[in-house]
């Protein structure tokens, strides 16, 4: 089953428990997806633990009593059994913001260069990349991804309201863009630019899948 599938199959098992078993679990269920464990076994356990939580209310006993009592402690149990995956923080969480908005860049001048050739016209022009382009791509990644994660922020601070927008945060990250496109800008005509032939960005977003796979989203144990 795909993660996906797993969570809406957890969601049905959810149905046909009470609503203190449900309770209960559902403690259970957030505490380990807000966790670093790999989604999709820790998706996989949980599956596992609704069908016994099913089982047990069966034949009469709550899920409080087949966990323990605490569903936070067992919930921590529970996660501490699963692969981990390595939570990235300053510098290389912005590097990953980076490098995966560049692999995107890259698999787009793939798409880009090998369509071209196909429809039989030269791709050589629309294959020409900057420094300046491979700049505002990996800011304009970071400073998109902050104004998100700071209105997601704001939001999950002040309840469930309608979701607001961290307007200082927009205006603080928006001038870091605008300088970075200021000086990008006046020294264009300084910085270098390439024609890179499609199998070589080919090659680049491969290596660039791989970094994220075995660099950044490695498991820890």
């Amino acid at each position: 089953m795909t993660t996906r599938e797993m969570v809406q199959e957890n969601n049905r098992l959810r149905e046909q428990m009470t609503p203190a078993n449900r309770d209960f679990y559902e403690d259970i269920v957030v505490y380990v997806r807000d966790s670093r464990a790999d989604r999709q076994r820790g998706e996989q356990r949980l599956l596992e633990l609704a069908r016994e939580v099913l089982e047990a209310q069966q034949k009469g006993i709550p899920a409080s009593t087949l966990f323990g009592g605490d569903a936070e402690a067992f919930a921590q149990s529970v996660v501490d059994t699963l692969p981990q995956v390595r939570k990235l923080e300053g510098p290389a969480y912005y590097l990953m913001i980076a490098w995966t908005a560049l692999t995107i860049l890259f698999l787009a001048e793939v798409v880009i260069g090998f369509g071209a050739q196909l429809a039989g016209q030269s791709g050589e022009s629309l294959n020409r990349i900057s420094v300046l382009a491979i700049i505002l791509v990996a800011a304009g990644a970071i400073v998109l991804t902050e104004i998100f994660m700071k209105s997601l922020g704001k939001t999950a601070d002040t309840g469930p309201q309608k979701p607001g927008i961290n307007l200082k945060a927009i205006g603080i990250y928006l001038v870091i863009m605008v300088v970075v496109m200021v000086v990008g800008f006046s020294l264009r005509g300084v910085l270098p630019v390439w024609t890179v032939p499609p199998w070589v960005s080919l090659v680049l977003c491969i290596i660039g899948f791989l970094g994220l796979r075995f660099i950044f989203l490695r498991k820890t144990k």
